[in-house]
């Protein structure tokens, strides 16, 4: 009797250990649900060609900022402007930014995001000496934070420039990961930030 428990008792280890291994996989190699009304658009586009990366890239929903940062959460006095950045790497048509006063936050929705997600990028201008703080943030379900990453801080001081590409965890996701959305802080300074773009497929 008491081997025959101990076999039951091995064998439903087992097959729990296979259970957790599989969905662990599951979770580390499919892209963040995009059943969860998440925004999951394409990457179609090369906004970065002009500084020489081709790689492809989704736009953050209102990444421009066009609706006035619908979905974002602004924080600190944060707020839509109007004037766009210079190169117009969106849309010609666009004519609105978000201005960071010192301190100030400007958090993004929640986006699908793959395996292989490996940066993104943004276009940022502010006063002599300021910066903006990126922060990647991976949430799970019920907008559970897993994990916060420092993404850097970014120099935005004097005329509008594109930010360097900014790596993810090495293109690797936290598990149970379903979004990731990105926070962007002013420091040192009066800071903006306009054309927020993920790379979420490692295209190069």
């Amino acid at each position: 009797m008491a081997l025959n428990s101990f076999v039951r008792r091995a064998r439903a280890a087992l097959a729990l250990g296979l259970v957790g291994g599989a969905i662990a996989m599951a979770a580390g190699a499919a892209p963040a649900a995009a059943g969860l009304g998440l925004a999951c658009p394409s990457a179609t586009s090369t906004p970065f060609s002009a500084w020489k990366d081709y790689a492809n890239y989704a736009f953050a929903p209102d990444g421009g900022f066009e609706s006035g940062g619908s979905g974002w959460s602004l924080s600190g006095g944060a707020r839509a402007v109007s004037g766009n950045e210079t190169y117009f790497v969106h849309s010609s048509a666009d004519k609105t930014s978000v201005s960071l006063p010192k301190g100030a936050s400007a958090t993004s929705p929640g986006m699908c995001i793959s395996l292989l997600s490996s940066k993104m990028r943004f276009l940022t201008r502010g006063d002599s000496g300021s910066s903006v703080k990126v922060q990647v943030i991976y949430r799970g379900l019920l907008s559970s934070v897993l994990g916060i990453f420092d993404g850097g801080t970014i120099s935005s001081g004097g005329s509008w420039k594109p930010s360097p590409a900014i790596g993810m965890l090495g293109g690797t996701l936290p598990l149970f990961t379903t979004s990731v959305s990105f926070r962007f802080t002013a420091v040192g300074g009066n800071a903006a930030i306009d054309d927020v773009y993920l790379d979420p497929m490692k295209s190069s």
